[in-house]
C-alpha cells in the first residue's frame, strides 16, 4: 500500500515531561478508538559549537533523544498494544518538527500547571494551531477531574455560521466513538433596542430567533448521528466564558477557528485564544478547510 493511500496517522509530540506523557497517553487511545497508526514525534534543536568564524550547527548528535522515544514508544504499547507505533526523531524546532508530519490529528501536551495557559501563551501550541491543516488537540493535565454541567461529554461551540461546521462534525465524530452526549453551546448578545422602552420585546424576539439558528444549524446533523443524543444550549453572555465554564468535567471541547494561514483571527483576541487559555478539559482546534475524521470501531 502506497503512503498516500495510507491512513493519516494521529501525530503526538513528546519531550520526556509529565505534560508530554498525558498528552501521549489521549494520543494513544484516540489513535486504538480511530484504528489509525500513532507517529511520536519528538524535535531536537540542533546543538550549537563555538567556530572561528562565530557559531555553528554542531555534529554531536542530541543526548537523551533516544530515551525519550523508546519510553514513550514502550507505554504507548501497554496502553493500546493494537496500535502501530512509530517514533519520529526530527532536527530543528519543535513547531516544524510537528507541522511538517503528514497528519489527520496533532496532539499536544500542556507545560503549565493551569489549564493550558503556560502552553499556548506564545509557544508551540499557538503556533501548531494556528498553521495546522488538521485539527489539534491540546491535553491540560489529566489528574485533575473538575465536575461541570456537562461531565463527561463532548461540548462544542456553535457560532451559527458556515465555518463552525466543521468544528461541529469533528465534535459529532468524537461524541460517537465515546458513546458520550453533546453539548452545542451558543452564546449571543442582544443588540441595544432603539426604542428603550421595547427593551422586554426585543430581547425576547432576539432570544427566539438566536434559537431558531442554532436549531438550524444541529438540524441536519440529528440525521447524519441519530445515535447522539445533542442538547442545544443557548447562553447569554461571551461566549469564551460559558465554553470555558462548560468544559469543566468534558471528554472534549471542540472550538472553531476561522484562521487563515498566519495567527490573524485564530488566537489574538478570539474565542479560541481565550478558550486555550481557561478551559478545564483537552480542547480541540478545527480550522475550516480540513476535517479528515478516521474510521471507528463498531460500537
Amino acid at each position: 500500500m502506497s503512503e498516500r493511500s495510507d491512513p493519516a496517522p494521529v501525530v503526538v509530540g513528546v519531550d520526556g515531561s509529565e505534560s508530554g506523557r498525558d498528552a501521549l497517553d489521549w494520543a494513544v487511545a484516540e489513535a486504538a478508538t480511530r484504528v489509525r497508526p500513532l507517529w511520536i514525534v519528538h524535535a531536537c534543536p540542533a546543538p550549537i559549537d563555538s567556530g572561528p568564524l562565530g557559531p555553528v550547527p554542531s555534529l554531536v548528535p542530541c543526548t537523551g533523544t533516544s530515551d525519550v522515544l523508546q519510553e514513550a514508544a514502550r507505554r504507548a504499547q501497554l496502553i493500546a498494544p493494537e496500535v502501530e507505533v512509530t517514533t519520529r526523531l526530527v532536527l530543528g524546532g519543535p513547531v516544524p518538527a510537528i507541522l511538517g508530519q503528514r497528519a489527520g490529528l496533532i496532539v499536544l501536551g500542556s507545560r503549565g500547571q493551569r489549564g493550558v495557559r503556560r502552553a499556548l501563551a506564545g509557544s508551540v501550541g499557538v503556533a501548531v494551531s494556528a498553521h495546522a491543516r488538521c485539527p489539534v488537540v491540546v491535553v491540560p493535565p489529566l489528574h485533575d477531574v473538575a465536575s461541570g454541567p456537562s461531565r463527561a461529554q463532548v461540548v462544542v461551540g456553535v457560532d451559527g455560521s458556515d465555518l463552525s461546521s466543521p468544528a461541529i462534525g469533528f465534535a459529532l465524530h468524537a461524541a460517537a466513538q465515546r458513546g458520550v452526549g453533546l453539548t452545542a453551546l451558543h452564546a449571543w448578545t442582544p443588540r441595544p433596542p432603539a426604542d428603550i422602552g421595547a427593551l422586554s420585546d426585543d430581547w425576547i424576539a432576539s432570544q427566539v430567533a438566536e434559537r431558531r439558528a442554532l436549531d438550524r444549524a444541529l438540524a441536519q446533523w440529528r440525521l447524519r448521528f441519530p445515535t447522539v443524543d445533542i442538547t442545544p444550549k443557548l447562553v447569554c453572555g461571551d461566549p469564551a466564558h460559558w465554553l470555558a465554564a462548560e468544559s469543566a468535567g468534558a471528554a472534549l471541547l471542540v472550538v472553531g477557528s476561522r484562521g487563515r494561514g498566519c495567527m490573524t483571527g485564530v488566537l489574538f483576541g478570539s474565542v479560541s485564544q481565550v478558550v486555550l487559555h481557561a478551559a478545564h478539559c483537552p480542547i480541540a482546534v478545527v480550522r475550516p478547510q480540513a476535517v479528515k475524521v478516521g474510521r471507528t470501531r463498531a460500537a
